[in-house]
């Protein structure tokens, strides 16, 4: 069947221009962040337009809402085509949600075409995923796994002291629930994530897709340094308890430890908060994030380690004290053959120019990896920019990436 690109790829930036507008950062960029009223605005958005093409829909526990076409055999395991729909800060519109929508085009095509499927099939917009607001990640995929602790929902709070406890229950979703929504894997036959590559590579190489054979591990910290305030004019230097100096001498050194790893390691510090932040006040605590990123998780291991052993011996300079707290630890995963392999013969026989590509960013597609047999298709990002208001995609390749998922679904089906 010849696929109508441009009217596929139409449909995407409809819906996409139209979810733009859920931000509450207008004109800066898109911030839709879990629990909030942009998040409720996208998943109403979704839901609606799923029940449209005649999808049986539902919003779980964890705030995902996920839309199904029964298969003939409705206790075969499901194919889930999804991402996620939140955002990080002052984002881009592509991140996560061009998944989702492309995988509502997907299930479109199926209705369309009076397809009946012999394995059900699942559209999923999953939450939070960035850990923009609380620091996490992934929540929705974990939920829907049994991957999330109770006790870990009054542990993550948000930087104005809300919990994701408090935050789930006032944006009318029972967080107690989340102990019996999860699913067995072995209900998901495979799953699928249409994602922007977020970096240049693509472009650079003049490639429409990007089959994903494997992502990164990450792990995530907030390192605090105690010090004491003191007068900035009247504190010799040799008697100061500098917090700011500590984190600095700290911080200076992160890109020189992902350096030495070399093979694609990274290691970045993001965000950094000072207190008092008084000109005239030597730093009394400075708080600052770590995150480490590599496909060798021996790499992630040694540099977290270096780190901690620079901030021992820091403090014993300086007279401070520190501590350092886990958010994220996931490991690196390779993704499934079987679906990579059959994913690259579909692009060859459509005549799309692609490569295999590995994934620098964290996906949804990396915590289900360890469960299910996964893949996940990247289209290009203009100048590789992503997390950024200027993050963009031609609309044509979310045509291309919806034609080879929508092939592969009916491969699939064959077997």
């Amino acid at each position: 069947m010849e696929m109508d690109l441009k009217k596929i790829g139409l449909k995407v930036k409809e819906h996409l221009e139209k979810i733009a507008s859920f931000t509450a950062t207008p004109g800066e960029g898109i911030t839709r962040l879990a629990f909030s009223l942009e998040a409720r605005k996208t998943v109403n958005y979704i839901n609606n337009e799923m029940k449209k093409i005649g999808l049986e829909t539902v919003e779980d526990y964890a705030g995902s809402i996920k839309g199904r076409i029964d298969g003939v055999d409705d206790n075969k395991a499901a194919i889930i085509i999804g991402s996620h729909y939140d955002s990080v800060k002052n984002g881009g519109n592509f991140d996560g949600i061009a998944g989702v929508i492309c995988g509502l085009e997907i299930a479109r095509l199926v209705k369309e075409n009076n397809i009946k499927l012999k394995y059900p099939l699942e559209i999923i917009g999953l939450n939070d995923e960035e850990g923009a607001r609380f620091g996490n990640g992934f929540f929705g995929s974990k939920a829907m796994l049994g991957g999330i602790d109770l006790v870990d929902l009054h542990k993550y709070k948000d930087e104005d002291g809300i919990s994701i406890y408090q935050a789930m229950d006032e944006y009318g979703l029972n967080p107690e629930s989340l102990k019996g929504m999860s699913r067995e894997a072995k209900t998901i036959k495979s799953f699928i994530e249409i994602h922007v590559e977020q970096g240049p590579v693509l472009e650079n190489n003049r490639k429409d897709i990007g089959v994903v054979e494997g992502i990164v591990g990450m792990q995530r910290y907030i390192i605090e340094i105690d010090g004491r305030a003191d007068h900035v004019g009247t504190t010799p230097m040799d008697m100061r308890v500098d917090a700011m100096e500590v984190a600095s001498r700290m911080i200076s050194g992160v890109g020189d430890l992902a350096r030495s790893e070399g093979n694609g390691t990274v290691a970045t510090v993001g965000f950094i908060k000072n207190y008092p932040n008084v000109i005239n006040i030597v730093p009394k605590k400075v708080q600052f994030s770590l995150d480490i990123r590599s496909r060798d998780n021996g790499a992630i291991e040694r540099i977290a380690n270096k780190v901690e052993q620079r901030l021992t011996d820091l403090s014993k300079e300086y007279d401070t004290e520190y501590s350092i707290e886990c958010k994220l630890s996931e490991y690196p995963v390779d993704l499934d053959k079987s679906l990579i392999k059959a994913m690259s013969e579909v692009c060859e026989a459509k005549g799309y120019n692609y490569q295999k590509i590995n994934s620098g960013a964290g996906h949804d597609s990396l915590f289900m990896a360890k469960y299910v047999d996964t893949a996940m298709l990247f289209v290009p990002s203009q100048g590789g920019r992503s997390h950024c208001k200027e993050e963009w995609t031609d609309y044509r390749y979310f045509a291309k990436a919806v034609d080879v998922v929508y092939q592969l679904l009916l491969d699939l089906n064959k077997n």
